[in-house]
């Protein structure tokens, strides 16, 4: 007999745990470990899904065991590689392995159709039904009136579970068929794989370097910085290319879905059907045909945001991570994995090659290749030989002129020249709507979400003030609610004010508007770029989603409208993030043969960041970041966790982490930790749920989570925590 080790569906940690169960002799044959099945669980028997992560002659325990009730899938969903990765990040991240297994998985849409095939009228007539098994009843009943129905509906829908219909499929009163539907993301019917260019003498020796480590034992991430036009994506389908050839598949990250696009299209051109694609704006069930398949081998590059380095393909061969400095690689939902630590535990348990490319790379990153830790390759000149002219423009000075525009005089003229060339511009500024916050000029009173400690936005479109946490609206008031004043105003500005001021000052210019309110809709990202491609819109405005990765050769000037905004953040990473957004949304410009030009408009020139922004020299901002970094024992010289109470009542989550303090300072006495706090969070409430963290600094980043979740274990066991969530996040990309 054989007994399959199977982790429940279920994500509560009390039976976060393996159970042993019979496999029924007439599944012997067809049981797989990676498979996915329904089991009896608990006292009433609930058929609940679950994985087999293992199978064995013997059984693990002594009690009693259930019987496995079906096997749900043709064929495993998890490979090896995804189980053994799926148990580390369960130790990694401190979370569930049923979470984790999960977040490597599509959600099942069905791909079985049920059939009404007897042609009796009632249950008497030889179907041979129990009055007791009140689901075969139900399922003949529903398909009676309507046939054929897709198994997922029925279990969804009616709580009819597959045991129930291969009972009547035995009994000939239904049939169970195949169902596949293929969805077509992209047309690649007249997409000739081919190759478009050949590498320059100093890609070829990139490209050989990364190609020579498929065969090597040694196995370290290549980190490839790489200028802004540099070529790198090349590189990456050159190394694609060789891996392919050698019946590997690849996996290609990026940053944000407004790049998936462009980037698909580069990769089809080269590959043709062998590349798909996978993110959150897709359908479930076009995700799903998508997970099918690289599950089956029909594909071999997989293209997509952070959740596709979980593609599970058999034989990775090449692991690629563009623009590797971006924080969307680190998820803020549970379990909180970074896809760049994931892409280097799949080398070492598959031996595959990663390759993480950037032109202003992670300092953290870079610090691992100056140790060793990373192989550092370089791409030190564009493809067309010319970086672009940048400038900063000091607004100051502006003031001083009596220029209240939010667009300086300088970039004024230079988008006005622009356009008289008939050349495309890009205007940037990371904040979208219309105005920062609306206040009261005689009060000062600002209108605040009820529910967020922050200050709503307006938006001009819909003329209605907009929460961006909680995602609240409320209509703009004629009256000050404080002091009854008519006095309203509008402060400060985003992409949608922007957008406005283009159009008053440049009547002729056709505009294009890209951030999270204009990309709601499913294809929107690929319908304003393709839109801009063409040559329909003059000006491109956008948020960060612009910033990186885009190849518009017609674009000659870059407009950075107000550098200062991620500078003035509290976080300790705002010089870093500042100077990568600057570099990156600057290489959008003269990427063909004409120069381009870069204008940053900053109240705080002088800042290293900026300066060396505008000099494009990555490496003494890293000298002076990192140095930054040694004195104050930030990453990577020390590690972070952050550990967020949140609740309804603030008084409680007050309480409590301060009780947690003690336990902290009990437990880390005469050890080397630091604690930062109790204190509120930055945003201090969402969606009316208070929030407080604690910050505990360590050198070991092993020891620092055994600490804080052994203190953490000792307070929740004599504390209640029934209305309070705990939040832990190691390295955060950010402090909340």
């Amino acid at each position: 007999m054989k007994y399959a080790e199977i982790i429940t569906e279920i994500k509560a940690r009390e039976v976060d745990k393996i159970f042993c169960y019979k496999v029924p002799e007439d599944m012997e044959e067809k049981i797989r470990e990676g498979m996915r099945v329904s089991v009896p669980f608990g006292r009433g028997n609930r058929l609940t899904e679950g994985y087999v992560i293992g199978l064995s002659d013997k059984a693990s325990t002594t009690r009693t065991l259930k019987e496995i009730t079906e096997i749900k899938d043709e064929f495993p969903v998890l490979s090896k590689t995804s189980i053994e990765l799926a148990k580390w990040m369960r130790e990694k991240y401190y979370c569930t392995l049923t979470d984790c297994l999960q977040c490597m998985l599509p959600k099942f849409t069905g791909d079985r159709v049920i059939k009404y095939v007897h042609r009796g009228e009632s249950f008497s007539d030889g179907e041979n039904i129990s009055e007791r098994a009140g689901k075969q009843v139900l399922a003949v009943k529903i398909l009676k009136e309507k046939s054929p129905v897709r198994q997922d509906i029925l279990r969804n829908n009616y709580d009819i579970p597959y045991s129930a219909l291969k009972s009547l499929e035995k009994k000939g009163i239904i049939k169970i068929t195949g169902h596949e539907e293929s969805r077509d993301l992209y047309n690649i019917e007249n997409s000739e794989p081919k190759r478009t260019h050949s590498p320059t003498a100093e890609q070829q020796a990139v490209i050989d370097e990364i190609i020579s480590d498929f065969d090597r034992k040694d196995k370290r991430p290549f980190l490839l910085k790489g200028v802004t036009g540099s070529g790198k994506t090349l590189v990456y389908t050159e190394v694609i290319d060789e891996a392919v050839k050698r019946g590997k598949q690849a996996i290609v990250l990026v940053p944000e879905i407004s790049l998936t696009p462009q980037t698909v299209q580069r990769f089809i051109s080269r590959f043709g059907s062998l590349v798909t694609v996978t993110h959150s704006k897709m359908t479930d069930g076009e995700r799903f045909d998508q997970w099918k398949k690289a599950r089956r081998g029909q594909v071999s590059v997989m293209i997509g945001p952070r959740s596709a380095v979980f593609a599970t393909f058999e034989n990775i061969g090449v692991i690629i991570i563009d623009e590797e400095h971006e924080h969307t690689y680190k998820s803020e939902l549970t379990p909180k994995y970074d896809a760049r630590e994931i892409a280097v535990k799949i080398q070492e348990l598959s031996g595959a090659t990663v390759v993480m490319g950037s032109a202003t790379p992670a300092i953290e990153s870079f610090y691992k290749a100056e140790n060793g830790e990373y192989r550092l390759l370089e791409l030190n000149h564009r493809i067309n030989m010319r970086l672009p002219d940048i400038h900063a423009v000091d607004m100051r000075d502006e003031m001083a002129l009596g220029n209240k525009s939010m667009f300086s005089v300088k970039l004024q003229n230079a988008i006005r020249e622009t356009l008289e060339r008939k050349k495309q511009i890009i205007l940037f500024l990371n904040r979208r709507g219309h105005s920062t916050f609306v206040s009261c000029r005689k009060c000062g009173y600002v209108m605040t979400c009820e529910s967020c400690s922050v200050s709503y936005t307006y938006h001009m479109k819909e003329n209605r003030l907009v929460c961006h946490y909680c995602g609240s609206v409320k209509e703009i008031p004629d009256k000050c609610p404080s002091c009854g004043s008519g006095y309203i105003k509008y402060f400060g500005a985003g992409t949608e004010k922007i957008t406005q001021e283009v159009n008053k000052l440049f009547p002729e210019a056709r505009v294009l508007r890209m951030d999270a309110d204009t990309t709601k809709s499913k294809d929107s990202h690929r319908q304003i770029l393709n839109a801009f491609a063409r040559g329909e819109a003059d000006i491109l405005v956008g948020t960060q989603m612009i910033a990186k990765g885009l190849d518009f050769p017609n674009v000659v000037l870059v407009g950075v409208v107000a550098a200062d905004l991620s500078l003035n953040s509290s976080d300790y990473r705002s010089a870093e993030n500042t100077f990568q957004l600057l570099s990156q949304v600057s290489g959008r410009a003269g990427r063909a043969d004409s120069i381009g030009r870069v204008l940053i408009q900053t109240y705080m020139p002088e800042n290293y960041c900026i300066e060396y922004a505008v000099n494009n020299d990555y490496i003494n901002f890293y000298k002076e970041e990192i140095e930054f970094r040694r004195q104050m024992k930030y990453p990577p010289f020390s590690h972070i966790c952050v550990v967020l109470f949140s609740g309804e009542d603030e008084k409680a989550v007050i309480s409590s982490l301060h009780h947690f303090a003690e336990v902290l300072d009990f437990y880390g006495r005469e050890k080397d930790y630091e604690r930062i706090g109790p204190g509120a969070a930055v945003v201090s409430k969402i969606k009316d749920r208070f929030r407080h963290r604690i910050i505990i600094k360590g050198a070991d980043e092993e020891k620092l989570k055994r600490y804080v979740f052994y203190c953490l274990d000792k307070f929740q066991k004599k504390e209640d925590l029934k209305e309070i969530t705990v939040n832990v996040t190691i390295n955060p990309t950010y402090i909340p």
